[in-house]
């Protein structure tokens, strides 16, 4: 009898991933999959009981490598300005990068799947949604910002930040421009602490360019 391990589970949803990125959830078989990562069908469902599953799981792994960082951002102490453009920094190299632009394309290209992706929604995107929100709550609890509803708070903080850059990806733009994040970061982080900070100062740090 095979022992299960953390390390296999990791290279076998690593090898799904690659497969659904490139042939979407239908057009993948979990012989497909295990030809990737060598071994049988009957390996794979040793460690997940369907495709779907491991679908899930797939989409989960590539949000929490990056989500984690980008959060810690906003979770950490000191300024609240800087870690706003820290914070907008980290989320939209995360957001604009291939993977995660693969991802929500996988995603959209299953939305007939609603079960799915209600699944991969509550248990993978919403989660992380919340732990924003949370820092957002601290700050309003510390007097930083004023009080109000945390949740849409920090939908409002990743709108500011996101524009139209996200949606220039999906569409089929290759790269946005050092130039263009820059200026969304300052022009996000700003907007928000207009809105909602109590403070007077309201002006983020302009953002270190990347070289």
């Amino acid at each position: 009898m095979r022992i299960k391990t953390d390390k296999r589970r990791r290279a076998i949803v690593s090898a799904a991933w690659e497969a659904f990125k490139i042939n979407g959830f239908e057009r993948t078989s979990m012989a497909d999959i295990s030809g990737r990562v060598g071994g049988s069908k009957a390996t794979l469902y040793s460690y997940f009981s369907s495709k779907e599953e491991l679908f899930a799981a797939a989409v989960a792994q590539a949000i929490k490598e990056r989500a984690d960082k980008v959060l810690s951002r906003m979770e950490g102490g000191g300024d609240l300005a800087d870690r706003l453009a820290a914070f907008a920094r980290d989320y939209l190299e995360t957001r604009l990068a291939p993977e995660m632009i693969d991802a929500d394309r996988v995603m959209i290209s299953e939305a007939d799947r609603p079960a799915l992706n209600m699944k991969l929604r509550t248990e993978f995107i919403l989660p992380e949604w919340r732990r924003l929100a949370a820092a957002i709550s601290h700050e309003m609890d510390a007097g930083n910002l004023r009080q109000a509803d945390p949740y849409p708070v920090a939908m409002h903080f990743r709108g500011l930040i996101e524009g139209d850059l996200v949606e220039r990806r999906l569409h089929g733009e290759p790269e946005i421009a050092a130039e263009e994040v820059d200026a969304a970061i300052v022009f996000g982080a700003e907007a928000f602490l207009r809105a909602y900070s109590i403070n007077d100062k309201t002006s983020a740090p302009a953002p270190e360019t990347q070289k």
